[in-house]
């Protein structure tokens, strides 16, 4: 059987753990037998990090938008990328947007976030390069077709772990409901959390993010 070594904090494999869910696909998620950063862990797993799916053979992939074309390309029904040529690029834009961009804009706030001394004008700095990186988000979605009027993509699926720890982060540190003057943002992430693989996995991650704060 094919498995997803899986970590519910991380927003990279979450993207996967949608993917799997509202394909329903036959993959099994299981935690990494060593403990990560470990000599074991790199050994097993050779880029350092999670997802990483395991297949039939033994032999892995990992990088989870690699796992996700990849999955895509082996359980083609139900498709997740459109077919046309501009849709696919609208879609490939969400998801380099997410990796490129906002993630890199997340980066820094999750350092403050584990550090014991806080840098109040670093972090108003880097709150303030998060809401740019959102307003492009915004910008990007008004741009794009109504995304109320297609099916869930795979630009949204990477997207969606981002947004909640961009919200989660900015709300810790005292930037409560940072997408609320961003009416597109907003509306897609309703709109996203309709679909319940979506809504069951940022739960998933939210009870993760707590038990670390705890």
């Amino acid at each position: 059987m094919i498995k997803l070594y899986d970590l519910s904090s991380s927003p990279y494999a979450a993207r996967v753990r949608i993917q799997i869910r509202l394909k329903d696909l036959p993959i099994e998620l299981v935690k990494p037998p060593f403990a990560l950063r470990s000599s074991e862990f790199l050994q097993t797993f050779p880029l350092g990090k999670l997802p990483l799916l395991q297949l039939h053979d033994g032999s892995t992939i990992a990088e989870s938008t690699v796992i996700m074309d990849y999955l895509e390309a082996l359980f083609p029904k139900a498709p997740l990328i459109p077919p046309s040529p501009i849709s696919r690029a609208n879609n490939s834009m969400l998801v380099r947007y997410a990796d490129n961009h906002l993630a890199q804009s997340l980066l820094p706030l999750f350092i403050e976030f584990m550090s014991f001394e806080k840098n109040k004008v670093g972090i108003t700095n880097k709150l303030e390069n998060l809401q740019a990186e959102l307003n492009k988000l915004e910008a990007l979605l008004t741009t794009q077709p109504d995304f109320r009027q297609r099916s869930i993509q795979t630009g949204d699926i990477c997207l969606a772990p981002v947004i909640y720890y961009a919200i989660e982060l900015a709300g810790w540190f005292g930037k409560q409901e940072i997408i609320n003057d961003l009416p597109a943002v907003f509306d897609w992430w309703q709109w996203i959390n309709q679909h319940p693989a979506v809504a069951d996995t940022i739960a998933e991650i939210d009870r993760a993010h707590k038990a670390v704060i705890k």
